[in-house]
């Protein structure tokens, strides 16, 4: 096959969703199949080799020129201008490119595709593809099906398009902007042949609210390359000998995440008479709009008397994100919201590590495929630490789910199997 790829670039940020694309990409052109991955809007980080071209097209600078100031925006050769790498990276140094309570008017123009403001920048984008001949063209979530119909026009190619954690943004927006946004995406949801999702509950969640059957919808699983991660489960249970046990936390730094919550939960847990020696270390992306929220949880820690320690990495390399998962005794990330996704948790299973999550979202049905961890009743710190409890005090069945999640994360979210998968459903949609 002959795949045309999008990938909807974070910026600085270094997203679940591009490090989900740059895989499947590098996985399914190791496959045989011409892949062409593209970044949309801005760069796209990932903290694996990248496959994705240099060039960022539909670039966030124009789209947002067009939308705010059209006669501007119109001006011959402009779009070229700000759309240049050199640009585009010194706003991703100041911009908060990614919330949504800002984003609504900018979002309902990119749903709008030719129809709207941005029309220059949609036909653009939809020219510069026009003679690559794909087999199918993948759009990388449904914030941009606006952009199918053109696309599908310029190609001649199906249109697939992934849900890839579009809810939150969605809950995110104002009001006003999230229900007409909604609307333009049901009304453009016609435009695309398929939609895959990275999740059985966001698939399903996304297909209800859009309005699309089930015969238009393919589950598509997360994937992870283990090079580079151990060969072994552990070789005990950690802890002892007066090491204290540690809690690891690995995800953006941010309110919804929970990490604040991961403390509270661990400072209930330590208060425990039977608790071991405790302490809580953090990695991950931090936007700069965060570092309050991290100053907040530190303060959590030293107004504590438990003696549990709290130490923040920042964000790592691959190497270093593997290092952290592995000597982590358990990983927790009690998200306030349904996750999507749930990279972190496999990674973790993939070092060894067993997890506890909430029972929400992506969790519940991946921890009955992989039995890496334990649910916690909600990310409520009580409820978390019930769950933390299960593992922190039992060390002989840590080391047994952290061995399970090893062996069966392996079989089930391969980067192989999730190669597979898509392919499959890229197949179906061709021969349609």
């Amino acid at each position: 096959m002959r795949i045309l790829s999008f990938t909807a670039g974070a910026g600085e940020m270094l997203c679940g969703s591009c490090i989900r694309d740059n895989a499947l990409a590098r996985s399914l052109a190791g496959r045989g199949h011409d892949v062409h991955l593209v970044p949309l809007y801005q760069r796209s980080r990932t903290d694996e080799t990248s496959v994705s071209e240099g060039r960022v097209r539909f670039g966030g600078i124009s789209v947002f020129v067009q939308h705010a100031a059209p006669l501007f925006g119109a001006l011959p050769g402009l779009d070229r201008i700000l759309d240049s790498a050199a640009l585009l990276g010194l706003v991703e140094r100041f911009s908060s490119s990614t919330d949504p309570t800002r984003l609504g008017p900018l979002t309902v123009t990119t749903l709008q595709g030719v129809r709207g403001p941005a029309r220059r920048a949609v036909e653009a984008l939809a020219k510069s593809v026009r003679d690559a001949a794909p087999d199918v063209v993948v759009l990388p979530n449904s914030l941009l099906l606006g952009l199918a119909e053109p696309l599908a026009a310029a190609t001649g190619a199906p249109v697939v398009v992934t849900f890839s954690g579009e809810d939150l943004f969605l809950a995110g927006l104002p009001s006003g902007d999230r229900e007409r946004a909604l609307g333009l995406m049901r009304d453009a949801a016609g435009a695309a042949d398929h939609f895959v999702g990275v999740t059985e509950h966001h698939t399903r969640d996304m297909a209800e609210t859009l309005g699309i059957p089930g015969d238009r919808v393919s589950f598509v699983r997360l994937g992870v390359d283990p090079d580079g991660y151990p060969a072994a489960p552990k070789d005990g249970p950690g802890g002892g000998e007066g090491r204290p046990v540690t809690i690891g936390f690995f995800s953006r730094i941010a309110p919804e995440k929970g990490l604040d919550r991961l403390g509270r939960a661990a400072l209930e847990l330590a208060a425990q008479p039977d608790a071991p020696p405790l302490r809580v270390r953090a990695a991950g992306w931090m936007g700069r709009g965060s570092k309050g929220y991290l100053d907040e949880v530190r303060r959590l820690f030293a107004a504590d008397g438990s003696g549990v320690s709290f130490e923040y990495l920042g964000e790592l390399d691959h190497a270093a994100k593997i290092r952290f998962l592995r000597d982590a005794d358990v990983i927790g990330v009690p998200a306030t919201f349904p996750e999507a996704k749930g990279i972190p948790a496999i990674e973790a299973m993939m070092a060894g590590t067993p997890v506890v999550v909430p029972q929400q979202g992506a969790y519940p049905a991946l921890l009955d495929r992989v039995e890496g961890g334990v649910l916690a009743k909600s990310s409520e710190p009580a409820d978390f630490a019930a769950a933390l409890s299960q593992l922190v005090l039992h060390p002989e069945r840590r080391r047994n789910v952290g061995a399970r999640g090893f062996q069966r994360v392996r079989e089930e979210h391969s980067l192989e199997r999730m190669a597979e998968e898509a392919e499959a459903a890229f197949a179906r949609v061709i021969a349609a």
